[in-house]
C-alpha cells in the first residue's frame, strides 16, 4: 500500500487501523452507500427538498471565523435566478471557491428564504453523479476514491475470478474485476446495480456449493430399509382420526427416504397443532419391524415426558424408555438400551452422555432441533451407524430458507390442521387496561377450563411483567387457583405443579416460555401473554398454539406495556405460522431459525434470501449439475472449489 500515490505515512496508519494492509484489502472494502449527485430540475423542487443543482458563483464568499457557529454565505445564479447558499462550519470554502466558479451544490432548499443550506459543494468539472461513502474515518471518501482509482489505473491489484465462465455467460454478468471497478468507481447507479447483481450470484453460488456438498457428505451408505406395507396401513387405519393430506405427504416423503441406499436427514416443519408427532409414530414402524431402535430427543423434561406418555398409548406392544436427568434406574435402563431391550428411547440431553450406547440405532428424531447446541446434536448422531435423522420444528422456517438449509428434497411441510380445530381468537391489549382479560378469565374458569398466563422472565429489574409481579396481579384481581412453572424449580417441583394444574379444571398456570412447545391440554382454552414486546411473532404464535387443541373455542390475549400496534396487529389477523415467520426473519435474521451451525452460512453482503429466490433457485440447479459432473473431482479448473469446500469456509 505504501507504494501507491496518495498513500503517505499518516494515510497508511489510518488504513492499518481499519485492518487494510494491501491493495486487495482496500478493494474488498467496497462502499457502504452512495450519495447521489445527479442534478435535479430546479423548476420542480419544493420547500425543504434535498436537491442537487449547478450554478455560477456571482458574489464574493462571506465568512465570519469569529462567530460561535462558523457561517459561509455566497450567491449563485441558475436558470436566470439568484439563490443564496449557506454552509456551516466549513471555513476552508473561502480558499477553494471564487467569483464566477461553476459549482455543484447539494443541500436542503428553503423556499421562503430563497436559500440552500449546503451539505456538499464541489467544482463542476470535478463533479460525479455518484459519490461512494466508505465510512473509514478519519479518511475522507474522496481521498479513498482517488487511491482506489490509482490502484486500478496502475493495475496494482490482482483480482481472481471465482465464478465459472459458464455462469458468467449464462447470466450476462460482469467479471469479478469489473464488479469491483463498478462498486468503487461507478459512473452511474446502473454500474452499482450490475455489480451488486454479480455479487449476489457469487454469494448464492458459494452458499449452494457448500450446502449441497454438506448434504452429500452426510449421506452415509446403507441398505434400503424394508418394511411390511400392509402392517403400516393397518396401523394407520386403526387410528381414531384420519391423517391430513399434509401428514400423508410427510409420511410418504420419509418412506421414500427409507427406500434409498443412503441415509437421509429430513426437516419436518409443522405449524402448531398440525400433528408432527403422529408422523414420527408412523415413521417408527419400519424400524420396529426390523428390530432396530429409534431415539427421540426433546429439549425439556416436560416435553420428553409428554412424548413418552403419547407413544406408550400408541405402541402398547413396544418397550419404550424415558431417559432424563430425573430417571431413577439409569444404570439398568442404559444397560437394557445397549442390549436392545427397548425399541424406542425418549429423552433429553441425558441421551448424549458417553455411557448411553444403543444396540442398533436406525432412526434419530430431534424435536425442536434449534433448541439444541450443535455439539449436542452431533454427539447423538454419532451414536448411530447410519445417519437417518428427522428434525422436527414447530417454529415455521420460511420455505426458501428451509430449502437452502436442508435441501429442497429434504423438507416436508405440515400446514394443514385437524378439521375439528378452530382458529384461536387473538386480542391485543395495552398493559394499563386488563378489564377485558379479567372478564374472560372469569368466564373460562366458570366453564372449568384451563388457562395459561405467560411472562418473559422469572424475576427481573428490566422486565416489569415477570413471575413475581404477575402472580401478585392475578391474586389481587382474581379469586382463582394459580400454579407456577419456571426454570428455577426442580424437575420434581415442575412435574408436581403441572399435575396439580391438569387435575384442577378452572385454574391458571403462570409460566415462563417453558410451555412454548409440547404442552397439550385439550381443556386449555385461554392464554394471556404478558410483555409481548419481548417476544418475536413466531414465538408468540408458538405460545398461542398451547390453546385451541380441541373443538372448544379458544382465545389468546397479547399484553404489551408499549405501543406495539402495527406488529401485534399482524398476530391478531394471521394464524399462519409461516407467514408470521416471514416478518420475524426480516427483523431477526436467519440465525434464529436455523441454529448456530447453519446461521454462519447466511451472512450476506448483497444477497437477500427473501427477495432473491430466483437467483437462489437458478444457481441451485447449476451447482447440482456441477457436482454431478464426472470430472468435477479431477478437473484442475475446479481445484480452487475443492480447496474452499475442504476448508469449510463460511460465506
Amino acid at each position: 500500500m505504501e507504494n501507491i500515490k496518495g498513500v503517505g505515512p499518516k494515510t497508511l496508519f489510518h488504513l492499518r487501523q481499519h485492518n487494510i494492509w494491501s491493495t486487495y484489502d482496500l478493494i474488498l472494502r467496497y462502499p457502504k452507500k452512495y450519495e447521489d449527485f445527479t442534478l435535479d430540475d430546479f423548476r420542480n423542487v419544493k420547500h425543504k427538498d434535498v436537491i442537487t443543482v449547478t450554478g455560477k458563483i456571482v458574489s464574493a464568499l462571506e465568512s465570519n471565523p469569529y462567530a460561535r457557529v462558523h457561517l459561509t454565505r455566497f450567491i449563485i445564479e441558475l436558470l436566470g435566478k439568484r439563490l443564496e447558499v449557506v454552509a456551516f462550519n466549513r471555513p476552508y470554502l473561502a480558499k477553494q471557491f471564487f467569483l464566477n466558479d461553476e459549482v455543484v451544490i447539494q443541500g436542503t432548499y428553503h423556499f421562503y428564504h430563497n436559500q440552500i443550506v449546503a451539505r456538499a459543494i464541489v467544482k463542476k468539472e470535478k463533479n460525479v453523479e455518484i459519490k461512494p461513502i466508505y465510512q473509514l474515518n478519519p479518511l475522507y471518501d474522496r481521498h479513498i476514491s482517488q487511491i482506489v482509482k490509482t490502484i486500478f489505473e496502475e493495475k496494482q491489484v490482482q483480482i481472481y475470478e471465482l465464478l465459472l465462465d459458464d455462469t458468467i455467460k449464462k447470466y450476462h454478468l460482469p467479471s469479478r474485476y469489473q464488479m469491483f471497478q463498478m462498486l468503487h468507481l461507478p459512473t452511474s447507479f446502473t454500474d452499482v446495480q450490475k455489480a451488486r447483481e454479480r455479487f449476489k450470484y457469487e454469494e448464492a453460488f458459494f452458499l449452494q456449493l457448500q450446502l449441497k456438498d454438506a448434504f452429500i457428505k452426510r449421506q452415509t451408505p446403507r441398505e434400503p430399509i424394508v418394511y411390511d406395507l400392509q402392517e403400516v396401513k393397518m396401523f394407520i387405519e386403526q387410528l381414531p382420526y384420519e391423517l391430513t393430506q399434509d401428514q400423508k405427504n410427510a409420511v410418504n416423503d420419509i418412506y421414500r427416504d427409507f427406500k434409498k441406499n443412503y441415509a437421509n436427514a429430513r426437516l419436518i416443519q409443522g405449524d402448531v397443532g398440525s400433528g408432527k408427532t403422529l408422523v414420527v409414530a408412523v415413521a417408527c414402524l419400519p424400524l420396529f419391524q426390523n428390530k432396530r431402535q429409534v431415539v427421540l430427543m426433546a429439549p425439556t423434561e416436560l416435553l420428553a415426558t409428554q412424548h413418552y406418555q403419547y407413544f406408550q398409548n400408541l405402541f402398547q406392544n413396544e418397550k419404550i424408555a424415558l431417559l432424563t436427568g430425573q430417571t431413577k434406574n439409569k444404570k439398568t435402563m442404559k444397560e437394557d438400551i445397549e442390549k436392545g431391550v427397548y425399541s424406542l428411547i425418549i429423552g433429553t440431553h441425558a441421551l448424549v452422555e458417553p455411557d448411553v450406547k444403543f444396540h442398533d440405532l436406525g432412526l434419530i428424531v430431534i424435536d425442536e432441533q434449534h433448541k439444541f447446541g450443535v455439539e449436542t446434536r452431533k454427539t447423538l448422531i454419532q451414536k448411530a451407524k447410519t445417519k437417518d435423522i428427522l428434525y422436527l420444528t414447530a417454529t415455521p422456517i420460511p420455505r426458501t430458507l428451509a430449502m437452502l438449509a436442508y435441501g429442497e428434497a429434504n423438507v416436508s411441510i405440515i400446514k394443514e390442521k385437524p378439521k375439528a380445530r378452530k382458529k384461536v381468537q387473538t386480542t391485543y391489549l395495552l398493559r394499563d387496561d386488563l378489564t377485558q382479560l379479567y372478564d374472560q378469565i372469569k368466564t373460562t374458569i366458570a366453564k372449568k377450563e384451563h388457562i395459561f398466563v405467560v411472562v418473559p422472565a422469572i424475576t427481573s429489574t428490566h422486565v416489569s411483567d415477570n413471575i413475581e409481579t404477575v402472580y401478585t396481579l392475578l391474586r389481587e384481581n382474581l379469586n382463582v387457583p394459580v400454579f407456577m412453572l419456571h426454570g428455577q424449580q426442580t424437575a420434581v417441583e415442575q412435574t408436581t405443579q403441572m399435575e396439580q394444574f391438569i387435575n384442577q379444571p378452572g385454574s391458571i398456570l403462570l409460566a415462563t416460555t417453558m410451555i412454548e412447545v409440547g404442552i397439550d391440554i385439550p381443556t386449555a382454552t385461554l392464554i394471556a401473554i404478558f410483555g409481548a414486546e419481548h417476544f418475536g411473532l413466531s414465538q408468540l404464535h408458538q405460545l398461542r398454539g398451547r390453546v385451541g387443541r380441541s373443538e372448544r373455542p379458544s382465545q389468546c390475549f397479547v399484553v404489551s406495556e408499549k405501543e406495539d400496534v402495527e406488529r401485534l396487529q399482524v398476530l391478531t389477523e394471521i394464524d399462519d405460522g409461516f407467514k408470521l415467520s416471514h416478518f420475524d426473519l426480516i427483523q431477526r435474521g436467519p440465525g434464529d431459525f436455523l441454529g448456530v451451525d447453519q446461521s454462519g452460512y447466511f451472512n450476506f453482503a448483497f444477497l437477500d434470501i427473501l427477495t432473491d429466490q430466483k437467483i437462489l433457485t437458478s444457481i441451485a440447479k447449476d451447482v447440482d449439475e456441477l457436482l454431478q459432473r464426472k470430472d468435477f473431482a479431477t478437473n484442475p479448473k475446479y481445484r480452487y472449489l475443492h480447496r474452499i469446500l475442504n476448508k469449510d469456509n463460511k460465506i
